[in-house]
């Protein structure tokens, strides 16, 4: 009776810092997969002069060279990433490039935490940051 008591006591304690540590650690790699492809992104840009066109939850074409398909897939936050194409590139209907958390099922703390780490932790302003379409977005350039 004693030692299932202590597992139980230690369980108590461990599961909790587990949680704690598994969630730190998908928003960690949410960051830097935001980071990765921002780059990745503004690189198509360089070498093209404009950014891809606008696709949803796809990678767009042309960016396999960037970005490995199996990676865009990836998203450590549930959901997609979407590419925000903007008006200005070869087509979309943003005032912005970005990548936008499209489906992500997670808490807005969750999305302020990620903030923090990308940026300002304000989800009104920044690179990061609630756009109009009611989608999380990583901000890589704006007119």
């Amino acid at each position: 009776m004693i030692v299932v008591a202590i597992v139980g006591m230690l369980a108590s304690i461990a599961v909790p810092s587990w949680r704690s540590a598994r969630r730190t650690a998908r928003i960690t790699k949410a960051a830097n997969d935001l980071r990765i492809f921002g780059e990745a992104f503004q690189q198509y840009c360089m070498d093209r002069g404009k950014y891809p066109i606008d696709t949803h939850t796809t990678l767009p074409p042309g960016m396999e060279g960037y970005i490995e398909q199996t990676d865009w897939d990836d998203y450590a936050m549930g959901g997609h990433f979407n590419w925000e194409g903007p008006t200005w590139g070869e087509g979309g209907p943003y005032d912005y490039a970005g990548i936008s958390l499209f489906g992500a099922d997670v808490s807005t703390d969750e999305m302020l935490e990620l903030d923090g780490i990308l940026d300002d932790g304000n989800l009104a302003t920044g690179i990061f940051r609630l756009t109009p379409n009611s989608r999380y977005t990583y901000i890589i350039e704006e007119q």
